[in-house]
């Protein structure tokens, strides 16, 4: 009998040792799997807990080291030290270190930092400072801190342009601050004062001008993107005669003069009227290649197409409308105010094509010279200056659109990317109906659950 009881117990021993032996294991394979292969995702509305594909792809192109010292209280070392574990997370040659100020002094005085939540990136012998915990900052800092030299992009004036110094719904001061975010120096150019495009110029931009050019603008333009290698955005909003239209047919590229009607529900589901198209479908290129489920809001567009062939440049459509749109060639009709009907002999049928890019050696008669420098030009022409406005520029995908027509332009390829995105006020907004189910749901079936399964024993036990 005895025997049996210590089998027993050595037996049950046994089984609770094997049970809790494999338990141990499983949970320390678990624990070595996260540690080797470290997976994340973030379900959010919009990732907004993710670093930026822009910031993923500046990390993954660092060739040299960068170090990130920030400056914070020990209480206030959470605020800022899961970003910077994330950098870290994405390249080999981020590394960071957390300093409270209080405790080392030393250190704080050898920095020159003066408040807490400073930050300091440090790449070779370049610094860059920052005062926020925010990634665009941080992301921002390390491009300045990295790239030696700054691009230069001048804006046309003189013309009625989109003015980068105005804060108006119709101006450009956004889309100028972001560039200079992006380490690009932002110059105006009035080519009447100039006669020519500046020699340090990077990327021109010609942004809704409302006027005629004179011949001798128009001369200097052409000279600069046929004269040597070039990079340049024009947006030509319908309606007015800027005089590059002779210019762009040479290049292959034609304005239609339409406006474009859109009637699908896409812009409806943003509130938007058929005058403002929104944009989701766009080629295989280097600019638009990062914009698959993004939308591009464009207002009082006009459509483009490609006219023929230059020898050595390829012209890519970028962005395309639905094919229930149609170019408006009546605007007559608009300005009635009627409601625009598509005219199948006369208007323009979709999808219709809001943007191109142009590649290659624009000059036909430097072509045949076999002695000379790289004279390829990057441009992209958009039917619309409007979509990167302050109003329009925070819609989905406008900002990011004008922003990687840019860094394509002036080859600058980790600045293609899909940027930081903030994080807004995302309430739950509910009707009346919904609202009363929820309230009855929580206040009467839920609590009153328990008490029926009680009842319901109850009667089966009388």
């Amino acid at each position: 009998m005895a025997n049996q009881v210590r089998k027993r117990a050595i037996k049950y021993g046994s089984n609770a040792l094997t049970s809790i032996l494999i338990v141990l294991g499983i949970t320390v394979g678990v624990n070595l799997l996260g540690i080797f292969y470290q997976y994340r995702f973030d379900t959010t509305e919009g990732g907004i807990y993710s670093l930026s594909d822009q910031t993923v792809s500046m990390l993954n192109s660092l060739q040299h080291d960068v170090s990130v010292i920030s400056f914070f209280r020990e209480q206030e070392r959470k605020t800022v030290e899961p970003l910077l574990r994330e950098y870290a997370y994405h390249s080999d040659n981020f590394s960071y270190r957390v300093i409270d100020p209080d405790r080392a002094p030393v250190e704080a005085r050898r920095f020159k930092v003066k408040a807490y939540g400073t930050s300091v990136v440090i790449s070779g012998e370049r610094e860059e400072r920052i005062s926020t915990t925010e990634e665009k900052d941080l992301t921002n800092a390390i491009a300045k801190a990295v790239q030696q030299k700054k691009k230069v992009v001048y804006f046309l004036t003189g013309h009625g342009e989109a003015s980068t110094g105005s804060d108006g719904r119709s101006g450009y001061l956004r889309i100028r601050n972001l560039l200079v975010e992006a380490n690009y120096e932002v110059r105006d150019s009035l080519l009447l004062v100039t006669e020519s495009v500046p020699g340090d110029c990077d990327l021109l931009v010609i942004a809704g001008p409302k006027t005629s050019m004179y011949p001798a603008e128009i001369d200097a333009i052409q000279s600069y993107f046929e004269g040597g290698k070039s990079a340049g955005l024009i947006l030509l909003d319908p309606g007015f005669r800027s005089g590059l239209e002779p210019l762009l047919e040479a290049w292959s590229v034609v304005l239609n003069g339409d406006l474009v009607i859109e009637k699908s529900t896409i812009g409806k589901t943003l509130g938007m009227d058929y005058s403002m198209p929104a944009v989701a479908r766009y080629a295989k290129h280097p600019v638009t290649e990062k914009h698959e489920g993004l939308m591009t809001v464009f207002q009082m567009a006009q459509s483009l197409q490609q006219r023929g062939t230059l020898p050595g440049v390829q012209v890519t459509k970028l962005a395309m409308t639905s094919a229930s749109s149609w170019g408006e060639r009546d605007l007559s009709n608009l300005r009635s105010r009627s409601v625009p009907t598509f005219d199948a002999a006369w208007d323009l049928s979709g999808p219709l094509t809001l943007a191109v890019a142009l590649e290659g050696e624009l000059n036909t008669k430097l072509r045949a010279d076999t002695d000379h420098t790289d004279r390829s030009a990057r441009i992209v022409v958009f039917g619309d200056s409007d979509f990167a406005n302050n109003q329009l520029l925070s819609m989905q995908g406008n900002a990011d659109l004008f922003l990687n027509a840019a860094a394509w332009a002036v080859d600058e390829g980790t600045q293609i990317s899909i940027r930081p995105k903030e994080r807004g006020y995302r309430p739950i907004t509910l009707s009346v109906n919904e609202g009363q189910w929820i309230k009855m749901l929580s206040m009467v079936f839920i609590p009153g659950l328990p008490v029926l399964v009680g009842l319901i024993v109850w009667w089966r036990r009388r």
